[in-house]
């Protein structure tokens, strides 16, 4: 019995949260290290990804992820993530049944496909059977008060999640 407490304890403090991130001018970047910043503060476990150095069969092996991805031009993958982005569209990750997931999209109201990007790619998770554990936020510039509002529910969250 005591073996069992102990492999329940390792396996509650051993999980973490992956953070990517797609990003051309650098925001979701920045905005991605921000969170792991303050995440490992709070004693959250994390490692934060490029997608740019990642594929989309690498996701199998994930189990929670946070996914901080810009929109650029009408609703397109940052072009520094596009072979994640299309291989994920085309269905490469094959079935994702464990994978847990949120994304932080990143755009610009002032175009037709605002945050076009982060949800297609929460579309195409969802269609590869990964579960969304907390809500999609979607940013738009200017967007350090929403952030700081979503910070303070997503935050707790995380950490029940994990636990």
């Amino acid at each position: 019995m005591c073996k069992f407490l102990n492999t329940q304890l390792y396996l509650a403090l051993s999980k973490k949260l992956d953070i990517f991130f797609g990003s051309e001018t650098g925001n979701a970047e920045t905005l991605a290290g921000e969170i792991s910043d303050e995440l490992t503060d709070a004693g959250v476990e994390n490692e934060v990804t490029d997608l740019s150095d990642y594929t989309v069969d690498q996701l199998s092996s994930v189990e929670n992820a946070l996914i901080v991805i810009s929109t650029w031009g009408e609703g397109e993958p940052p072009p520094m993530v596009e072979e994640f982005y299309y291989d994920l569209e085309d269905g490469k990750a094959g079935d994702l049944p464990d994978l847990n997931y949120t994304i932080v999209a990143l755009g610009d109201t002032s175009y037709d496909e605002f945050c076009g990007c982060g949800r297609k790619v929460d579309k195409h998770l969802e269609t590869a059977g990964a579960k969304s554990f907390f809500e999609r936020l979607e940013l738009d510039t200017f967007y350090e008060d929403e952030v700081a509002e979503w910070k303070t529910k997503f935050y707790p969250k995380i950490q029940e999640h994990l636990s």
